[in-house]
């Protein structure tokens, strides 16, 4: 296909230092297009059939743009992902020829992980991905961000459950206000699982009383510190254990 070995394909992305930058994409500044601003700010008017909007991330304590509801809904579950730690949306314009033509694409979000791999997302309901257009699209963007080492998916959507979880985890995903002894003790209980509740009654004192713990709980299962089976929605009973994450990194 032309262009996928990068010899064709350019990138456009918008700096804050330099404004427009035009490059080839084997010669792109990762780290500036990341930190950088939208290529493409989504435009509203009447009648509209998508919901654009500002969701403001955890992750990288800013705003991010959002082109659709379902974009909106991909974004609670990449702020929500412990290995995610920087995310940008309309982060870049691609531009090259394949099958005869010349196109462009603006992929709807980039991500870097702290394993230091780049994810390029484009977001799209599964209705609409039989599109032999659309599909071939998706297709050139995913051999060139292969051959620039990247990973590259195509997302339609997840469980209505999980995106509830995340979102009432959400309710306490800044630790602002929250006790790190309480988040301690809430961690050395975890050693062995524990329901929501018993937890919630082991970590209790007369300093830290329940309107106090359940937050730090709740603040510990977006952190990934402890896990929950999150494709059933949590209660009381939901059993909490932990998680992956680096305990001796911890901090509130």
């Amino acid at each position: 296909m032309a262009g996928v070995r990068g010899q064709d394909v350019r990138v456009q992305h918008l700096s804050f230092d330099r404004g427009t930058v035009s490059t080839r994409l084997h010669d792109v500044d990762v780290d500036a297009v990341l930190h950088g601003l939208p290529v493409r700010k989504p435009p509203t008017y009447r009648g509209q059939r998508n919901y654009p909007g500002l969701f403001w991330s955890a992750t990288t304590r800013s705003f991010l743009i959002y082109e659709s509801l379902l974009e909106l809904d991909y974004l609670w579950l990449a702020d929500f992902l412990p290995p995610v730690d920087w995310i940008a949306t309309q982060p870049f314009e691609l531009s090259g020829s394949f099958g005869g033509r010349d196109h462009r694409h603006v992929p709807d979000v980039m991500i870097h992980s702290a394993l230091g791999r780049i994810r390029i997302i484009d977001v799209k309901p599964k209705s609409r991905l039989d599109d032999p257009e659309t599909a071939a699209v998706f297709d050139w963007t995913g051999d060139v961000c292969g051959q620039n080492g990247w990973d590259y998916e195509v997302w339609s959507g997840t469980s209505a459950t999980i995106l509830r979880n995340i979102k009432m985890l959400a309710c306490a995903r800044l630790s602002t206000h929250l006790d790190r002894q309480t988040a301690m003790r809430a961690i050395n209980a975890c050693i062995e699982p524990l329901a929501f509740a018993d937890l919630v009654t082991v970590v209790s004192t007369s300093a830290a009383d329940e309107l106090v713990v359940r937050p730090v709980i709740l603040h510990l299962l977006w952190r990934g510190i402890l896990t929950a089976d999150m494709e059933a929605p949590i209660t009381d009973r939901t059993s909490l254990a932990l998680g992956n994450e680096e305990i001796g990194e911890f901090n509130l």
